[in-house]
């Protein structure tokens, strides 16, 4: 599978956004956006279909992660050392990430996020 990074409110609108869709250009990487209307969708449905929205609308969940999110699938690990670099020389932070495994796959993105971001404020003292 080729790699890729599915960004969620990480879009063309903000700062953060802008700067890390010019690093992942630049490191040649497949960037998909993934939209609110998916959060219900399995991670590894998003992946598989390159966030292609299926053909029913999915109902959103009762609370809709406000954080940026990204999800990086199928990099090697010196690619995955690579891009993070290129992240910290461009000053582009991105708090609450993840890499796809055989254990996230089955989750919905909503539930993913809530995790990284449970996980990420239970490590910073931010709970």
């Amino acid at each position: 599978m080729r790699a890729k990074v599915i960004l969620y409110r990480l879009g063309e609108d903000s700062e953060t956004g802008r700067a890390l869709r010019e690093v992942l250009r630049e490191q040649k990487l497949l960037t998909l956006s993934a939209a609110e209307d998916q959060l219900t969708e399995t991670v590894g449905r998003l992946v598989s279909t390159n966030c292609a929205r299926p053909s029913t609308p999915l109902p959103l969940p009762d609370r809709v992660p406000e954080t940026g999110f990204l999800l990086l699938c199928d990099l090697g690990e010196r690619q995955l050392d690579r891009l993070l670099a290129a992240m910290r020389r461009a000053g582009v932070h991105v708090p609450h990430k993840a890499v796809l495994t055989p254990f996230n796959r089955d989750w919905t993105l909503c539930k993913l996020i809530e995790e990284v971001s449970r996980e990420h404020a239970s490590m910073t003292g931010t709970e």
